[in-house]
């Protein structure tokens, strides 16, 4: 049995909300076409992508530390995947029914054949596996659902080492951690092990927290992940997955007001933002153009991703919680 640990960590709602909205205000900027042409706002603004990062890096430390405080055991496997699928899948799909009424109202009201979108039976059915990576031939009906994918590949996976990670000795944890860095070279992105080490420095602050590990193998390790995701992927990407590990380290028990708020719905905010705050701007673009029109457009499109999320949040993601949470590790 292990020792329970305070399961509860302030800062991790800030976190999620400064990734969610980080990510929310680059599609909102950066992906209407042609509607931002200030270079330097685009590039400000394009760092939010790497929100993706940060959510993975919060993701590996945070499933674990819920596992281990939940007494998780192999033989939970299915308990844990139903846990997931009960708190994930509500707002999962009520996003996917919005985007495909979304297609549908578009295909009504506008006319040209060049523009539409007609997604088939398969692609629709593939979504709910999150099986659309595995099939060239289909694309995402939402670009946020790609790392949604990624996770749930993640939730697999943690499950399968979680028992060999928690009682494994050096030699074992350090063959893990070479074999998930060499793992980043053999996939596309579209899949889980090319995003790893990110997944990496999570696991590994949790075995610190949670006392599993030393302050030495911990910061020797962390060192040369970040050196590795420096050499690999974008300096600003490393940049933004260090933010949720310095904050945990040292700031774990903060709350900072509004984004602890909005960090309770921060999924929603991920879902939504792309269907509905940023559908709006997207009709808006073309009709108010100038520079303050542009910005009150903006500035709506993130109040309606809020208050929807706010209050999807309320119906249907709370209440997802609260189901999950009643499933309990034997």
């Amino acid at each position: 049995m292990n020792t329970k640990i305070s399961q509860h960590i302030p800062i991790l709602d800030s976190l999620r909300a400064f990734a969610a909205i980080s990510v929310c205000l680059f599609h909102f900027v950066c992906t209407t076409t042609g509607y931002i042409k200030t270079d330097w706002l685009l590039d400000f603004f394009s760092m939010g992508k790497y929100g993706v990062q940060l959510f993975f890096v919060i993701s590996g430390f945070v499933i674990p530390w819920s596992m281990y405080n939940s007494n998780f055991k192999s033989s939970d496997f299915f308990r844990f995947f139903i846990k997931r699928l009960v708190r994930l899948e509500p707002p999962y799909l009520l996003s996917l029914i919005t985007v495909l009424v979304i297609i549908y109202a578009r295909s009504i009201i506008i006319k040209d054949s060049n523009t539409q979108v007609h997604p088939s039976m398969t692609q629709i059915f593939l979504h709910f596996g999150y099986l659309i990576p595995f099939f060239q031939d289909y694309k995402w009906l939402n670009d946020v659902y790609w790392t949604l994918a990624i996770e749930f590949q993640y939730y697999l996976f943690i499950a399968i080492i979680f028992p060999l990670i928690i009682k494994s000795k050096l030699y074992i944890r350090f063959t893990l951690y070479v074999l998930f860095i060499i793992a980043s070279f053999t996939t596309t992105s579209k899949f889980l092990p090319h995003w790893l080490p990110f997944f990496s420095l999570g696991i590994i602050l949790f075995l610190l927290l949670a006392n599993l590990i030393s302050k030495k193998e911990y910061y020797i390790t962390t060192s040369l992940l970040v050196a590795f995701c420096i050499y690999k992927y974008p300096i600003a990407m490393t940049i933004f997955s260090l933010l949720p590990i310095i904050s945990i380290l040292f700031w774990k028990n903060k709350e900072i007001f509004g984004l602890d708020f909005l960090g309770k719905f921060s999924y929603s905010i991920y879902l939504f933002h792309p269907v509905l705050g940023a559908t709006f701007i997207n009709i808006m673009s073309h009709h108010f153009k100038a520079p303050h029109e542009k910005l009150i457009v903006i500035a709506i499109g993130f109040i309606i991703t809020i208050l929807s999320a706010w209050l999807i949040y309320i119906f249907i993601e709370k209440p997802s919680k609260t189901w999950s949470s009643k499933i309990k590790y034997r």
